[in-house]
């Protein structure tokens, strides 16, 4: 069999104060299997406070396939559209600086957009965490009862998707279908991935092309981001309502029904026992699925997971209902 064509790929990283990780990510990047001159790193950093941008200069000085770009605006879709301007590849990644590449990253991406014939392609994302917190966060995230509607984080299944994390693009797209929403506060991969399928082309998701994802480390900063993604997936679907399925209303129906049975319950007591039967299936539901997913090295966490599931969808579901009444705002 003849070896699969290599492309050039650009991967563009958006960051602001990520001192932490990105010298993790870089590396990973560094020592991918794949032609290094094939490889242009572009980081656009949104003013970072922190040594980020000092880090990257450091790795600048021995790589010379990095480039770093300022964007004042301090927005992720702002950053990714400069990333992509600037890129001089026939391929552009989007990537996260709290991520890890496996080594396989980029020659199995560059494998199945050939194979495939396709212009998207992507793979799973595995939470890796350092202390109990993130671990468990992390665990969570994996989790089907968690995020179903999200395969590229659970799904140990080849097949066509709806999104993938860490897309490979080929550049030639975004010529076509336009580059990430800038005004309109957004979920923007899903955005673009909706416009990406409307005009006809398909999303390959492989479980082989794998990320390492260090999740949020406090319980806080997680359901924050919970909330904050269930804001910008009600803005997707105020631009586009024909990508509505019932999975994203589950949530925000659950909401309702919590908030409904705790206000009609002052009226009638009764109901209160419906509210406590309502939240003891969903913790019970959890629980099992948490006992699917766990094994023994990790039965630590199992008396946490419920908990956290029940407060992540709360958290979803309460942001969507809120994203559906208010108007936008650069807050989120």
């Amino acid at each position: 069999m003849p070896e699969t064509k290599k492309q050039k790929f650009s991967i563009v990283i958006p960051c602001v104060n990520e001192e932490d990780y990105i010298g993790n990510c870089l590396d990973s990047i560094i020592q991918q299997d794949y032609d290094k001159e094939l490889i242009e790193v572009v980081i656009v950093d949104g003013i970072s406070t922190d040594k980020t941008t000092d880090i990257v200069k450091e790795y600048q000085k021995k790589h010379s396939g990095i480039k770093l770009y300022s964007n004042p605006e301090k927005r992720t879709p702002v950053s990714l559209n400069i990333g992509i301007k600037k890129s001089a590849g026939d391929v552009v990644i989007i990537l996260g600086a709290h991520t890890r590449l496996d080594s396989e990253f980029i020659k199995l991406n560059n494998k199945y957009l050939i194979e495939k014939d396709v212009k998207v392609t992507g793979g799973t994302q595995k939470n890796v965490g350092n202390g109990f917190m993130q671990q468990l966060i992390g665990l969570v995230m994996e989790m089907p009862f968690g995020m179903a509607s999200a395969q590229y984080r659970w799904s140990r299944k080849e097949q066509f998707v709806d999104t993938v994390v860490y897309a490979a693009y080929k550049k030639e797209l975004f010529d076509e279908v336009g580059l990430f929403e800038e005004n309109f506060t957004i979920a923007e991969d899903a955005e673009i991935n909706w416009r990406i399928r409307n005009a006809g082309h398909k999303i390959f998701y492989s479980p082989k092309i794998k990320s390492y994802y260090y999740p949020r480390n406090s319980i806080k900063r997680f359901l924050k981001q919970m909330f904050r993604y269930g804001i910008l997936r009600v803005n997707v679907l105020k631009k586009h309502f024909n990508s509505l399925k019932l999975i994203h209303l589950i949530p925000s129906a659950f909401v309702l029904a919590i908030l409904g049975l705790a206000v009609a319950g002052f009226f009638n007591p009764l109901l209160f026992k419906f509210l406590l039967i309502l939240l003891g299936a969903h913790i019970l539901s959890g629980f099992i699925a948490a006992m699917i997913k766990t094994f023994s090295g990790k039965l630590l966490y199992l008396p946490a997971i419920p908990l956290l599931l029940l407060f992540m969808h709360i958290a979803w579901g309460l942001g969507f209902l809120i994203g559906a009444v208010l108007p936008k705002s650069d807050k989120w």
